[in-house]
């Protein structure tokens, strides 16, 4: 039995761990640099532990440290630097020490996509025209056999690095350098392998798999993740839009072939690319818990964090889990501090206010709190909303009136890219690709606008500072703070 855990992440995910971790009874272990030393997720767990290195999430042997100097018996990596790491996996097992995660042979084979591609062709999962190349020259020819254009990937990429598209035999060359320069900084390797270029009206699907030591793997449904920018997930949502149940049923199929073909336990994500004549194919398995977990949890009622804790006990998963069906729909907003006038450029800074929606079918899962200083070094992730309905049109709705409620003051965020999509009709109707963030097209915020903002920011801290003096209770009413991230944008073609 787990009795004590190291977070090796950070935000809102180590939140998220540690919620299930003390509803079970294991004690959690937060490790944080000297600027989060107050971060919430700090303040919830049963030990904080400050780290010397700057960015201890990304250091094993620090985090080894720490756990065996706190007797920790398990690491859970989340989403975190660490969590695809088969090295890392491997030095937790060789201390003793549980990974709440796939084993190490399986996260070392669907951590290489090009070990991965091989073993899903195995087992006739559709797979890319493409293949592994080791010189321009192969790649040169290989681009011209199968047609421009193509995509370039590092072996073991992952979260959209790694990746250059090619439309022409002098653009190939070019993106051959730049992602074996890059596979070799961020993975280690400069292997390499050639798509084909789908385009860009293709729909991106995956599966949430669970699998335990004694032979059970399930398909926890699948989540539409089309909503992207620079191949970057911004909105995920289950089950799928315009996937019927037949296409459904076959993708769902082909994930849980491969990763019983890989050997996989814990939970994991088998991701799939559909084309508009509804053929799917299968790209990568993302070995560990994703940032888009709760859409699934809202649609079985499954903690898939407490699944992993049971897997990694060597446990079989529950029977509830075994039997899980879909009720509803579920919809999730990346809510991150990126500027959204500027190229969704990461932006720092203090937090001054937020105010969280609340309802039926609202989930906010938030790594931030008021006065908190958002580091630009770290992710840029603040809060995910997730937003259930009995079916698309009503979490749909819920969702706008959320949406319009939520608030984070002091920094810029991407909110009103959200408040955009939400009334977007190909979204809204669920009519959508992955060219839908191409037609957003912001325009600035007036001076008129930003000076409304500072007087509603200023009056918001006068509120404040008069109600603790006084013992009143400030108004929780989002429509006096709603100018604080509303900005007016325009509608693309």
């Amino acid at each position: 039995m787990i009795q004590r855990v190291l977070l090796a992440c950070r935000g809102e995910i180590a939140l998220r761990f540690i919620r299930t971790a003390h509803r079970l009874g294991i004690e959690t272990i937060a490790v944080h640099d000297a600027e989060e030393k107050a971060a919430p997720f700090v303040m919830a767990a049963t030990y904080k532990v400050q780290a010397e290195t700057v960015n201890p999430f990304a250091s094993a042997d620090c985090l080894l440290a720490i756990a065996g100097k706190y007797r920790a018996d398990a690491i859970a990596p989340g989403y975190g630097p660490l969590a695809e790491n088969a090295d890392f996996a491997k030095a937790c097992a060789d201390a003793g020490i549980l990974f709440i995660g796939p084993n190490v042979s399986a996260l070392r084979l669907v951590g290489n996509k090009i070990q991965a591609r091989q073993l899903a062709a195995s087992v006739d999962v559709p797979i890319i025209p493409g293949s592994a190349v080791t010189s321009l020259g192969e790649a040169q020819e290989l681009a011209e056999g199968i047609g421009y254009p193509v995509l370039l990937k590092a072996a073991n990429g992952g979260g959209g690095r790694g990746i250059r598209l090619a439309e022409s035999r002098d653009r190939l060359e070019l993106a051959w350098k730049e992602v074996e320069r890059e596979g070799l900084a961020a993975f280690g390797t400069a292997e390499l392998y050639i798509e084909r270029f789908l385009g860009h009206d293709i729909r991106h699907v995956e599966v949430q798999i669970l699998a335990d030591l004694a032979g059970n793997v399930i398909a926890l449904g699948e989540r539409g993740c089309s909503v992207q920018r620079r191949r970057q997930k911004m909105v995920e949502e289950s089950p799928a839009p315009g996937i019927d149940t037949a296409l459904s049923q076959a993708i769902h199929e082909s994930a849980i072939k491969f990763a019983r073909a890989a050997g996989y336990s814990s939970a994991g994500t088998v991701e799939f690319l559909v084309d508009t004549a509804g053929q799917f194919y299968f790209i990568e398995m993302n070995g560990r818990i994703q940032v888009e977990h709760p859409v699934t949890e809202a649609v079985t009622g499954i903690d898939i964090v407490e699944a992993m804790f049971t897997v990694a006990e060597g446990k079989p998963l529950s029977n509830d889990v075994l039997n899980a069906v879909i009720h509803g729909h579920a919809l999730e907003f990346r809510i991150c501090a990126e500027d959204p006038f500027q190229e969704f450029m990461p932006m720092g800074g203090a937090i001054t206010a937020c105010n969280y929606p609340h309802g039926p079918g609202i989930r906010i899962d938030s790594g931030i709190a008021e006065n908190q200083v958002q580091l630009t070094r770290y992710d840029s992730l603040c809060l995910k909303l997730i937003v259930w309905g009995r079916h698309r049109d009503e979490a749909v709705s819920r969702a706008k009136i959320a949406l319009n409620e939520l608030l984070i003051a002091g920094l810029p965020t991407n909110i009103p890219f959200h408040r955009w999509l939400i009334d977007y009709e190909p979204f809204s109707t669920g009519n959508y690709d992955l060219s839908l963030t191409s037609h957003y097209h912001p325009e600035p915020p007036s001076e008129t606008l930003q000076h409304d903002i500072a007087i509603a920011a200023a009056l918001r801290e006068f509120l404040t500072m008069n109600a603790t003096s006084e013992g009143a209770a400030v108004s929780s009413s989002p429509s006096n703070w709603r100018l604080m991230n509303e900005r007016r944008v325009s509608y693309g073609e």
